[in-house]
């Protein structure tokens, strides 16, 4: 099944994506998991943190257009649209400026002497998201993830692909490595072979 970006006010077919095969499934599982035993996910937090003050930044610098391509393609009022986009820069922000704060090693006096709980990146994490909002299911996903050093694969509703692609061009635009963030057009039988 194609994805297919429709006007919901017309009905008009804008843009088809093809779906992505087994074997497209298969090199982003390991792009992801590559990057997830690299220096990138095991290494200092600081590396990735800027990551996520660009992207704030691109979203800031482009809120018209993105919120344009939300409400075109899930029918959106454009003021909810805008509202949305900012709201993701602002996430994006506050991770980029919280995380390491977040993430630092906890220490506890017990009565047999130092422990601390330290915080290390999990692995490939799958994320299945709706359409109603279709660029913040994505960056409440992503920043936290990005941040943890953890690489995403993403499947987003067949409804807003147009949100999806835009969404993967901006991470990458600002500077996240091949394997961060990864979106996928794929089924939900798909979804479950990567699960299991």
């Amino acid at each position: 099944m194609a994805y297919q970006t429709v006007n919901p006010a017309n009905n008009q077919l804008i843009k088809e994506y093809p779906p992505h095969t087994d074997a497209d499934i298969e090199a982003a599982l390991q792009k992801a998991d590559a990057l997830y035993h690299s220096d990138w996910s095991k290494g200092e937090i600081d590396q990735r943190l800027p990551v996520l003050h660009k992207l704030a930044d691109l979203i800031d610098s482009r809120v018209e257009e993105l919120a344009k391509i939300a409400s075109q393609e899930m029918g959106k009022l454009i003021e909810q649209s805008r509202g949305e986009v900012k709201l993701c820069a602002q996430i994006a922000r506050y991770y980029a400026d919280k995380a390491k704060q977040f993430l630092a090693p906890v220490p506890y006096k017990t009565e047999f002497g130092d422990a601390w709980v330290e915080h290390h990146p999990i692995g490939v994490i799958m994320a299945v998201e709706p359409w109603n909002f279709p660029y913040y299911q994505l960056m409440r996903v992503l920043a936290p993830n990005l941040a943890a050093g953890n690489p995403v694969l993403a499947k987003h509703a067949s409804i807003v692909p147009h949100c999806a692609e835009t969404f993967a061009h901006l991470v990458r635009e600002a500077g996240a490595p091949e394997g961060a963030w990864t979106n996928l057009f794929i089924s939900s039988d798909q979804v479950a072979n990567i699960i299991a």
